[in-house]
């Protein structure tokens, strides 16, 4: 699609519980497991390798603490743009909320599991172990799973 260039925009939203079957995420879950680093940087570096130069990266997702093997050479040859934060949720909701109201936009489709409030350990502890593709737990009072 870019014709080898590379998108000149990426987005990191998985921040540092990262998963991938290649050998760097494998890197990455032994230096957590062992205490030697603190995130998982997989999804990060396979943004700034796949940036087209001059592009932007930007990391909405959360990293906590201690990167190991992040490319900032990479990152530097390519005078990407690094552009990071928590979002401002405040800001950005009564919009959001807006469209959803006037049906413009219908985020349903990320909600795989609906639990009774009770259920909520159960919840997060199936999206933690990423059971039956568990993408987004919505939590319903007074025993409503439905």
């Amino acid at each position: 699609m870019t014709s080898g260039r590379g998108p000149d925009h990426c987005i990191d939203a998985v921040g540092m519980e990262a998963h991938g079957a290649t050998l760097d995420a494998l890197y990455d879950r032994i230096k957590t497991a062992v205490m030697l680093e603190t995130d998982r940087s997989h999804a990060l570096r396979a943004a700034i390798f796949a940036c087209a130069k001059g592009g932007t990266v930007s990391i909405p997702g959360v990293y906590g603490g201690f990167l190991n093997k992040f490319p900032l050479g990479g990152a530097f040859a390519k005078g990407l743009t690094l552009k990071m934060g928590r979002t401002n949720v405040h800001r950005y909701l009564p919009r959001l909320l807006d469209f959803i109201e006037k049906g413009k936009i219908d985020p349903s489709f990320v909600i795989s599991h609906r639990l009774a409030l009770d259920e909520a350990a159960n919840g997060y502890k199936t999206f933690h172990e990423k059971k039956g593709e568990c993408i987004k737990v919505v939590l319903k009072p007074h025993g409503l799973a439905a």
